[in-house]
């Protein structure tokens, strides 16, 4: 038998048609059709149409018939297409075509395409991009399907070679469609340049398209999102956490809109990348810069000033500054209701510097700082309150992203972020009725991160994400009782370390039905107690066709640094402070569930959302005990631990394309808290909760010139729900209550809040200059202090001011102006 399968090779190498031929006759298109024939026959013959030698062995492929048809195949796709579903592999050695039989499970030769998608204007990696690998021969079947990760990045895997159709899709930029030819064992790396659209985007406001910072939903409360204060949820600015993002009064987005590239919103269905926080999730990713010129711009106005430069330092190197100084209190002389005019100051510098290694390896090293001061006087009686506020963040993050393979994605990142701020209180009065004091409160959280993150593109069903981060928190600081008008807080010097592995299973179950699995597990060690917690996420996309999808989702959160928003000027964004978690003070758990249904209308111009949900968080914190007769203690002794349950529904319609664009959105919630101690254990509505928010966005592109907008936030409160008025010293003595004053500190309702601007944007240029004009025309939100401040003579020093907000109505409106010239 050896000798006859000997002869038989020898035979093979020296007749039947297995000369070596020309290069153009082995590379070229074949069409031909073979229908129940034996295997041995279909090889004689591919060797005759493609000049191409194949040795094999008789037994290898002794009883096999086949039925193959192909259509301008090159060699490589029919002989694949020829042994799929037989036990015989091949592979190519030199010019010499091997085959041997197969010992595992039947799989063709494969192969991968990879790549990264910029966009080919600024050169920033797009995320999300739809990339689509169709069959060359009908333009219909999906072969494979993938999007891209927040870098850009992309694999295709197990490809049979053949001809195929890449197609990229993204919203604001032109399709690409490409033609690719995939061979044994060569993998593919095809990089994409996406064009623009004319598609024209202006400052995008998380009201507007949920994909950015303006803290357009109220001074007190920032970004809310499903009734959830700002201050729970997780803002990531490249990869570093920025614990207290908006300017004061708003009328400036967060971060200047030019230095950003993406930013992606997860409200349900959070990876368990993630985690740290009930609320939702704001990753931000900043500009890379171009390397082949400089560009940036220039504005100024009556609200603030920027200057925006991107571009190349080497070769391989770019780099790029954003610096803008913001002045609110301009107008305010001129605008302020009564009283002392307050001072504003804001002031945001960025910088990003990218470095291109050898290959796909990219090093960036990025940094943001932002500060921000508020100052007040006010007088009565002969007495004088001066108010003096500020705030600021700084982060600097130096990370490395690569491409192991064609089908692992690597990053790696160490992190420094820290927040601060101080609240200073001047009591001026008569020496002997009301003596002159000053009230002072500071508090700084610094973290030092390290993170490490995989991808591995397994196969074209399965994507396994994970990764590793550890925190080192560092918290200090000094809250007196004037500033909470609760109790005192003091941390000198707390440390702990908050270590955190997740894993996550992207997993496409069917074609257009697609689930993701995941977990994180996190320890958290502090100064006084350890805790651990396993959330795990789940989430479900099921495609029912190019325009209808329905998606489900189920999130777990263990929270073990808590946010301070209780009472005092705390209950006014943006003044907070974090404290972590201690034997008193337990870590928070939330659970989430939402089902949605998104409809596209109108060839895709239009699409419809809907989305129930609901959450119940455990160990939620609150304080409270009465004013009167009350000992000073820290806020570790009046912590309450209850329940919290948020529920409701959020209905959208946005349009994305043509000259009218916008979003509209509906958010109707129940939100209640329950605590043993308070409301006599009955459930009653939180003081930062929502019933109705109705958020509009509208863009009108008259013509290349002319643009106008328009944004209305529409918001109410839930009403009251307290019987009556709540204080922890109703446990002493019964014959001593009719002397206490009752103050119920945790059943006060902020007003709704209403929000109008109306915009007009006129284009046109100086030179080679384009040139953009802008009037904005703004209610009183941001422009008018909303604080109203109020002395009060008590015996309790906690008592003596007293600080609330004056609703925001939608008229009057006033004038602001902005020039911005693109170079």
């Amino acid at each position: 038998m050896k000798i006859r399968s000997i002869f038989c090779i020898s035979l093979l190498l020296v007749c039947g048609g297995v000369s070596e031929g020309s290069a153009q006759d082995r590379d070229r298109n074949v069409s031909f059709q073979f229908k129940e024939i034996s295997l041995r026959a279909a090889l004689d013959s591919l060797m005759r149409l493609y000049s191409r030698p194949i040795m094999y062995f008789d037994k290898d492929i002794k009883g096999a018939d086949v039925s193959i048809t192909c259509t301008d195949c090159i060699f490589e796709e029919a002989l694949s297409k020829l042994l799929s579903g037989t036990r015989v592999g091949w592979k190519e050695i030199g010019n010499q075509v091997i085959l041997y039989e197969r010992k595992d499970e039947i799989q063709p030769t494969s192969s991968t395409i990879s790549g990264t998608v910029r966009d080919s204007l600024t050169g920033d990696p797009i995320i999300g991009v739809n990339v689509m690998l169709y069959d060359s021969a009908d333009q219909v079947t999906v072969v494979r399907w993938c999007p891209t990760n927040q870098f850009g990045f992309f694999s295709l895997r197990n490809v049979v070679p053949g001809k195929y159709t890449l197609v990229v899709r993204a919203v604001a930029f032109r399709p690409v469609v490409s033609s690719i030819t995939v061979r044994t064992d060569v993998l593919v790396e095809h990089n994409i340049r996406m064009e623009q659209n004319e598609i024209s985007l202006q400052e995008v406001t998380v009201e507007a398209q949920r994909t950015a910072l303006s803290a357009a939903e109220g001074l007190s409360r920032g970004i809310f999102i499903r009734s959830t204060p700002s201050d729970q949820n997780q803002y990531l600015l490249d990869g570093a956490r920025v614990y207290n993002p908006s300017h004061y009064g708003g009328v400036l987005s967060t971060f200047n809109g030019d230095a950003l590239n993406e930013v992606h919103v997860k409200i349900g269905g959070v990876p368990p990348y993630y985690g740290g926080r009930i609320g939702s999730i704001l990753d931000i990713s900043l500009r890379e810069g171009m390397l082949e010129r400089f560009s940036g711009s220039v504005g100024t106005g009556s609200l603030s000033s920027q200057l925006t430069l991107v571009g190349p330092l080497t070769s391989t190197t770019s780099i790029m500054v954003s610096g803008r100084r913001g002045y609110p209190d301009v107008l305010l002389p001129h605008l302020q209701r009564d009283g002392t005019p307050s001072t504003q100051i804001s002031s945001e510098l960025i910088g990003k510097l990218t470095h291109r290694l050898s290959g796909s390896d990219v090093l960036s090293l990025t940094g943001y700082f932002n500060g921000d001061s508020y100052s007040n006087e006010v007088n009565g009686d002969g007495k004088r309150l001066t108010n003096h506020l500020s705030w600021g963040n700084a982060t600097a993050s130096l990370r490395w992203i690569g491409v192991a393979s064609s089908s692992l994605f690597l990053q790696a990142c160490a992190v420094y972020t820290r927040y601060d701020f101080t609240a200073d209180h001047n009591l001026i009065g008569d020496a002997l009725l009301w003596p002159s004091a000053n009230f002072s409160s500071n508090y700084g959280i610094e973290d030092a991160i390290i993170r490490a993150h995989a991808e591995h593109y397994y196969d074209q069903a399965h994507t396994a994400r994970g990764g590793v981060e550890l925190i080192h928190h560092r918290m200090s600081g000094e809250i007196g009782e004037f500033s909470s008008q609760i109790a005192d807080l003091s941390l000198r010097g707390f440390s702990s370390w908050e270590l955190s592995v997740y894993l996550q299973d992207q997993w496409r179950v069917l074609p257009g039905v697609s689930a993701e699995l995941g977990a994180r597990a996190t320890n958290f060690i502090g100064n006084e107690g350890t805790f651990s917690g396993v959330d795990p996420r789940f989430s479900l996309l099921v495609s029912v066709d190019e325009n209808l999808r329905l998606y489900l989702a189920l999130t777990s959160i263990n929270q073990f640094v808590h946010p301070y928003r209780n009472s005092g000027l705390f209950i006014f964004y943006p003044t907070i402070f974090w404290y972590p978690s201690t034997e008193k003070m337990r870590p928070s758990t939330s659970l989430q569930l939402s089902i949605g249904i998104e409809k596209n209308l109108g060839e895709g111009d239009y699409t419809m959302s809907a989305e129930p949900y609901y959450r119940i968080t455990r160990n939620l914190h609150e304080f409270g005990f009465d004013t009167k007769d009350a000992q000073t203690r820290n806020l570790s002794d009046v912590i309450l631990l209850g329940t919290g349950k948020v529920y409701g529904a959020e209905l959208s319609l946005r349009k994305r394309t043509g000259k009218l664009s916008g979003w509209l959105t509906y958010n109707l919630s129940w939100a209640t808290h329950r605590f043993a101690e308070l409301n006599e254990g009955k459930p009653y509505a939180p003081r930062l909760s929502r019933r109705h928010e109705v958020q509009m966005t509208l863009w009108y592109a008259l013509d290349a010139t002319w643009m106008f907008g328009a944004l209305c936030v529409l918001a109410s409160n839930q009403s009251p729900s307290f019987t009556r008025k709540i204080a922890r010293s109703e446990r002493a003595d019964p014959q001593t209550l009719g002397s206490i004053e009752f103050v119920d500190l945790n059943g006060g309702r902020l007003p709704g809040f209403q929000r109008l601007e109306l915009r007009v944007h006129y284009r046109f240029s100086l030179g080679n200059y384009p040139l953009q004009l802008s009037l904005r025309l703004l209610n009183g939100y941001g422009l008018l202090d909303p604080y109203v401040w109020e002395l009060r003579e008590d015996q309790d020093v906690r008592l003596r001011w007293k600080a609330t907000l004056d609703e925001p109505r939608l008229f009057p409106i006033y004038p602001t102006l902005g020039l911005v010239v693109k170079f």
